[in-house]
């Protein structure tokens, strides 16, 4: 039914079938699929944020980025100080609101490798591989027909239809308006040895590419869970959506879940769960409401009043997250570049384009390349990366739980064999149609500038988000960690090298006119740059993994949580490391494949 008051949820009976903890992308996935699958069964999603229905700087894919630290649609929770970023406090985005951080993003609908997939079936997790994820990506997504005035082969965008959905709730698309970059950039790439990827979507998307894009063209707005989902299945009886209410913890009788505590204008009440609670507040919230619900490392909750329900020492570890440093270059002033929206006759000019489903506003288009490590490093760095070891970050690990030292080691050597694998993505790099925001840097708005962000796949640094006071009101302590293995600096310098040797290889040569940053200054020590500079992709994960106990798991393969009857984990926290792609697609598939394990148990 259409979003319900808590009122009318606490009038029935004070309690759902299923209560989902968090109506964001896998959230709202799991609950919408549930509530169809299931008629008889209700299932209730408790939302903190609002619903953004109709709200342009959600469903305008040109203002996707206005709504970054915007406290109406963005948690936008900041680190610690970073030890190795410049003693930087970073902004960490998350999605406020139904939808969750599809309503945030950039829009970006790209997936990762086979062997990345298969990988979480190597780590312990039967049923989590490429096949079966494939299927989940599939069911989640409808891939709409590229536009007749776009060349696929120059701009590298033909889907191949057997790697794509067909029926699922979130559109799939590529941008009809191609911005001038894109074509010279796989120009450039190719003439260094790096191909054009059709169809990066198979589980190889190595090469340079156009990137997919969750956007309807038939409507030219963002397609995300709360437009997809819940939009066209609102009206189901038995699917209760409550947003601006805040869950305080979970409940137990015992070792079993029996509800939630929840707070809405100051006044605090029990939803009851007759048969599950599932958790899907995201990799920042869910290990704060474990915490607070007396799930996690007995060690850091106890002194805070809390009761230790479960001893969980890996709640809130594992913590990674992609992070780059920008490449800016000037580009001519003819390329329509965001920098035209500073001239308000262009301005208008782009309104009017999106009115007819085209131009700037219509949707973004970006040119990726993931690159193997040997494409963009030397021989005796791919070897060095290649025994990398976690006794590299000295300050972290004595201070882990053996469990979870044990499961990170496992990690890192899945990343050890990755740095050396030619068919595996170690490092990428992605365009924005203007200056992208670098610290200390103030571009001249008369010019018109690309960005080529230098982003590391895999982390070698791992962080950690834990509560630091019983209160719910108190953000979680927030420490990814960045830089803090040497590796992950050392890729993105060599990023950026490369990134600097690209322009000067024609088509791209003749069309950049300067590189603005780095600046020749900087590069007397890019080391240093990136530490100064560096900046989130906002891709947390890993920080409730799905692993083996004995390895620092959280949840098994069920995304059942240990020890505890009645609790599952649904979102990208159980995901145990980075893989390469952008998390939307793989949201998507926890929320898709977490119904189905819930309904086979119902």
């Amino acid at each position: 039914m259409p979003i319900i008051t808590l009122e009318s949820l606490l009038q029935n009976e004070r309690s759902a079938d299923v209560v989902v903890i968090g109506g964001g992308t896998s959230g709202l996935t799991l609950a919408t699929r549930l509530a169809k699958g299931s008629p008889q069964t209700t299932v209730a999603v408790l939302e903190a944020g609002a619903y953004h229905e109709n709200d342009p700087l959600v469903d305008i894919p040109g203002m996707m980025a206005l709504a970054l630290g915007n406290p109406k649609y963005d948690w936008a929770y900041h680190t610690v100080p970073q030890a190795h970023a410049g003693n930087r406090r970073l902004l960490q985005s998350h999605g406020k609101g139904l939808g969750g951080s599809s309503l945030l993003n950039f829009l970006c609908f790209v997936r990762p490798s086979k062997e990345e997939f298969d990988a979480l079936e190597e780590l312990g997790n039967p049923g989590w591989n490429w096949d079966d994820l494939l299927s989940y990506m599939k069911k989640s997504e409808h891939i709409q027909a590229l536009s007749p005035s776009l060349d696929g082969q120059r701009v590298a965008a033909i889907p191949n239809a057997k790697s794509h959905g067909t029926e699922g709730a979130i559109a799939k698309s590529f941008p009809s308006h191609i911005t001038e970059i894109v074509t010279p950039m796989l120009d450039s790439l190719e003439a260094i040895g790096i191909p054009r990827k059709l169809d990066a979507s198979d589980g190889r998307p190595t090469g340079g590419f156009l990137s997919p894009t969750s956007v309807d063209i038939s409507t030219s707005k963002r397609s995300y869970a709360a437009s997809g989902y819940f939009a066209p299945n609102k009206d189901l009886p038995n699917l209760l959506v409550v947003t601006e209410i805040s869950v305080l913890k979970i409940n137990f009788d015992g070792t079993r879940a029996t509800g939630v505590t929840v707070q809405q204008n100051d006044r605090t009440f029990t939803v009851n769960a007759n048969k599950e609670v599932v958790v899907s507040a995201g990799s920042l919230h869910t290990p704060q409401i474990l915490e607070l619900s007396g799930v996690g490392n007995a060690s850091i909750i106890e002194p805070l009043g809390i009761k230790s329900i479960v001893n969980l020492p890996g709640v809130g570890e594992n913590l990674q997250d992609h992070a780059f440093a920008s490449t800016v270059v000037e580009v001519p002033e003819t390329f329509k570049s965001f920098e035209i929206f500073k001239d308000p006759v262009l301005a208008a000019e782009q309104q009017e384009l999106y009115k007819k489903g085209d131009g700037l506003l219509a949707g973004s288009a970006s040119c990726f390349a993931f690159l193997p490590a040997s494409t963009f490093a030397s021989p005796a760095d791919v070897s060095t990366w290649s025994q990398t070891k976690p006794d590299s970050e000295p300050d972290l690990f004595p201070e882990l739980d053996p469990t979870v030292r044990k499961g990170i080691e496992k990690q890192y050597e899945l990343l050890r064999r990755w740095a050396k694998d030619d068919k595996q993505p170690f490092g990428q790099l992605m365009t924005i149609n203007g200056h992208y925001t670098v610290p200390g840097v103030t571009p001249d708005p008369a010019k018109r500038y690309t960005t080529i962000l230098c982003a590391y796949s895999h982390p070698f640094s791992r962080g950690r988000i834990h509560i630091t006071s019983a209160s719910p009101a108190v953000p979680p302590d927030l420490n990814p960690r960045y830089l803090s293995n040497s590796t992950d600096r050392e890729v993105i310098v060599r990023l950026l090298e490369f990134a600097e040797r690209l322009c000067q290889v024609s088509p791209v040569k003749d069309i950049v006119k300067q590189i603005t940053v780095p600046s020749e200054k900087d590069k007397e020590d890019l080391g240093k740059f990136v530490g100064d500079v560096l900046a989130t992709v906002h891709h947390p994960v890993g920080t409730s993994a799905m692993l083996p106990r004995e390895l620092g798991g959280v949840v098994d393969q069920n995304l059942r949580v240990y020890g505890l009857e009645n609790l599952r984990i649904a979102d990208n926290s159980i995901v145990p490391l980075e893989i390469c792609s952008n998390t939307q697609s793989y949201a998507y598939a926890i929320g898709e494949k977490a119904a189905d394990l819930i309904l086979a148990d119902l």
